[in-house]
């Protein structure tokens, strides 16, 4: 055997064992688990997202707003077994003038006068109950405007509702909001049960109180 045949020899042997050995290698890459971590490398689990916190300004039941509610109470005096609605007419300018003016107003209503107590007093058949007009100064009596002569001066009256049965307050508040405004209209102030002043917004929100 000549050197040649030799050198040639030896380099089929290499190869031989190259390809050997790329074998192996593939074989164990294969055989190797997909999710094992490479040697050297480390991985974290990723971090558990936060539990969402309740936001304290947002009440999960958080109630409508209780105004209309609570505005039909401003006008609500109990009395024994009943309920009465009252409000209060303060005039600006008490005089001779608004005594006639007052007595006109009365009389367009067709309020009818009681002597025994002193007051005006008319119903309202469609809303079923009967309105009560005093004087906003105690004992509450206002002198017969519808008879001639000289009277009193009234500085202001009280109108009054009076209801038998506690289910029925403010049914139908209609009439007692507008003989009240067409008495302020004379030049007065509107005033509920506690002597505070009732505004527009106020019977608006009356009419939509929860029957």
């Amino acid at each position: 055997m000549n050197s040649t045949s030799g050198a040639i020899l030896l380099a089929v042997a290499a190869v031989s064992l190259a390809l050997t050995a790329l074998a192996i290698f593939l074989y164990l890459r294969r055989a190797q688990p997909a999710d094992e971590p490479i040697a050297g490398s480390e991985t974290e689990p990723p971090p558990a997202p936060a539990a969402s916190e309740p936001d304290p300004t947002v009440s999960p039941s958080e109630p409508a707003s209780a105004e209309a509610t609570s505005v039909s109470h401003r006008f609500q005096v109990v009395q024994g077994d009943g309920v009465q609605q009252c409000l209060f007419v303060v005039f600006d300018w008490p005089a001779l003038d608004t005594n006639r003016r007052l007595n006109k107003l009365l009389e367009t209503e067709g309020a009818v006068y009681d002597t025994r107590q002193g007051v005006y007093s008319l119903r309202d058949t469609r809303a079923g109950y009967r309105l009560t007009v005093a004087d906003s100064t105690p004992p509450g009596r206002l002198p017969p405007l519808h008879e001639p002569g000289q009277h009193p001066i009234v500085g202001g009256v009280s109108i009054l509702v009076h209801f038998r049965n506690k289910k029925r307050v403010a049914q139908s508040p209609e009439t007692l909001i507008r003989l009240t405004q067409s008495v302020a209209a004379i030049g007065g102030r509107i005033l509920d049960a506690d002597r505070q002043a009732v505004s527009d917004e106020d019977f608006a929100r009356l009419r939509q109180a929860p029957r």
